[in-house]
């Protein structure tokens, strides 16, 4: 039996802000980074790109945990955790005072975004099936797909309103206290205790091997690592 879920438009719009902090935190930051160059490292200032480069390499890093986690634990403080530590890694961010300083607050804030970035579908896949998890699913991708192109115009409204790149960081935090908030009053566990696995190295090679025996799936890693890898070089560059 499936756990109760939320009426279908809220779990969407909460779903659709728990994958929205991804693209926030990489598209908002993109009018910030001539102010973190002038103000970090001036010598260098192809360097700030690293600020996007950084968060990447935490995602990537906290996707290959969050799942498995999810698993043996719940989706619930799975995310949740993900999200205390995106806000903490806001903070420290925002209180930077070098460059590489900055860079350790991203990557670990990337790990933490990655909670909710990866465990949301895997929430998603525990409530519903078929065509109705295809129909919430492609409604949460299109806020995923559609929010970057006016994340950038949020970045420098903020800017200009704090006069410094540090606010961005703190929008960061508001927005992910926002929706923890919401996230923990309103939707339950979906993850029942009688389905979660023990999280250990033989289950995890054995899910790893399943993948790599599926064409289909091999080929759609293929073609999502080109359109996200030229996608993210040209932010990153």
């Amino acid at each position: 039996m499936k756990p109760k879920a939320l009426a279908l438009p809220e779990f969407v719009a909460l779903c659709a802000m728990l994958t929205a902090v991804i693209a926030f935190s990489i598209d908002a930051m993109l009018p910030t980074l001539p102010s973190i160059a002038a103000d970090l490292s001036p010598d260098k200032i192809n360097n700030a790109q690293l600020v996007l480069t950084a968060f990447v390499l935490g995602m990537g890093i906290g996707t290959l945990v969050a799942g498995p986690l999810s698993d043996g634990i719940g989706r619930k403080v799975t995310i949740t955790g993900g999200l205390i530590l995106y806000i903490a890694m806001g903070f420290w961010a925002m209180r930077a005072q070098s460059l590489e300083e900055l860079l350790i607050a991203r990557v670990l804030q990337g790990i933490g975004a990655a909670g909710p970035r990866t465990v949301t579908l895997a929430m998603i896949r525990d409530l519903y099936e078929g065509r109705r998890m295809a129909q919430v699913v492609s409604f949460v991708m299109t806020v995923f797909v559609i929010f970057p192109s006016f994340a950038p115009s949020i970045g420098a409204a903020i800017i200009a309103t704090t006069g410094t790149w540090r606010g961005i960081f703190a929008a960061f935090v508001v927005f992910g206290a926002i929706v923890l908030v919401w996230f923990n009053l309103r939707q339950p566990e979906t993850l029942v205790p009688e389905k979660r696995q023990p999280l250990s190295v033989q289950a995890l090679w054995s899910a790893f091997r399943e993948v790599l025996s599926n064409r289909m799936v091999l080929l759609y890693i293929v073609v999502m690592t080109l359109g996200f890898g030229q996608l993210f070089a040209f932010l990153s560059s």
